[in-house]
């Protein structure tokens, strides 16, 4: 589906803390990202959605771009069907509140009509919901 600007409808997802639960890994040891566990619940939401096939599964994290084949390889292995996977640049070291709202703005807004945003980081959600004015589905309470 598309809007009268002829953008795609689409979810935007987050991974870490919303689709992967981390474990013992450290959140900036990216080359272990492929040992995430999902969260069953959200990845079962986002199936279920792109299986509607009335929005596109847009997943955006703050994870660098190193981090891609890992990523993919983990939501395929997740059987999550995303249109498009938005990371942000090697030497973005921003909170990722900025980084996101960045990205949203180059990437996202231009080619998306955004339905809505499943995250759980409260920086994250509140720059969603004040900045952007887009309806947030929080998963966790992501205070950090």
């Amino acid at each position: 589906m598309t809007d009268s600007a002829g953008r795609q409808r689409a979810v935007l997802v987050d991974v870490d803390g919303t689709l992967a639960i981390r474990g013992k890994r450290s959140p900036y040891d990216w080359h272990r990202v492929g040992e995430d566990q999902p969260n069953p619940a959200v990845v079962e939401l986002v199936q279920t959605i792109a299986a509607a096939g009335r929005h596109r599964i847009v997943v955006m994290s703050g994870r660098k771009e190193q981090c891609r084949r890992q990523t993919e390889m983990w939501l395929d292995a997740q059987e999550i069907d995303f249109a498009e996977l938005i990371l942000r640049a090697e030497h973005d070291d921003r909170p990722d509140h900025k980084t996101k709202a960045d990205l949203y703005r180059r990437f996202v807004a231009p080619r998306y009509d955004v339905a809505f945003v499943i995250d759980d980081r409260n920086s994250v959600v509140r720059m969603w919901r004040t900045t952007f004015k887009l309806t947030v589905c929080q998963v966790a309470d992501g205070d950090f």
